[in-house]
């Protein structure tokens, strides 16, 4: 798995997850089919018994084209609506690494519209929940 992570309050960093295998997550997450890379471009998969390793260090060429995108910076103003400049967060990081395996011609441009539709709205999670409020605390329920 490549991705960023973090969140708009405290920046983003790259991380490369190897033996990762998306069927043990407890984690809601949807697959998407965007394209298919060539196996050249790829580390190659490992034994299916190999531990989770999580670093930084590029492997092939998509890892590096990851590298070549900046991980979204501590935002100017988390609780604004998200832009391209200010205020990102990983699914902009993601356009723009999208962009890049098209620009190498790793994906299909096609891609692009893919994960384009599958993105929150700019304004999705902005805003601050009260102190207390609901889940039954401070309340007596």
């Amino acid at each position: 798995m490549i991705h960023v992570v973090g969140a708009p309050m405290a920046g983003y960093r790259l991380e490369f997850k190897r033996n990762y295998a998306i069927n043990l997550t407890l984690q809601l997450y949807t697959r998407l089919a965007i394209g298919q890379i060539d196996s050249q471009h790829i580390v190659p998969d490992s034994d299916p018994q190999a531990p989770l390793v999580t670093d930084s260090s590029p492997k092939c060429a998509i890892e590096v084209a990851a590298t070549q995108i900046p991980p979204p910076a501590i935002s100017q103003n988390f609780l604004a609506p998200v832009n391209d400049t200010t205020n990102r967060r990983c699914q902009e990081w993601t356009m723009d690494y999208v962009h890049r395996l098209v620009h190498h011609q790793y994906l299909n441009e096609n891609a692009i519209q893919i994960v384009q539709s599958a993105r929150d709205p700019p304004n999705h999670g902005v805003g601050l929940n009260p102190v207390g409020g609901g889940r039954g605390r401070g309340r007596g329920k």
